[in-house]
């Protein structure tokens, strides 16, 4: 499920401005999970292989 959220919110620039900014949020998913995704988007390089160290 996480990976799926992380390759919409990759698809949807937008919408993970939103969730970053708190004006959307990740329904369904857990505060752990929600900061696993959060991290992998505020890294400084969100494409290295590191932020899969949440899955």
């Amino acid at each position: 499920m996480l990976q799926n959220v992380v390759e919409y919110l990759i698809q949807n620039p937008d919408v993970k401005e939103r969730v970053q900014e708190g004006t959307a949020s990740l329904i369904g998913l857990t505060e752990m999970e929600q900061k696993a995704v959060l991290d992998v988007f505020e890294s400084p390089d969100c494409t290295s292989v590191s932020p899969l160290l949440y899955w």
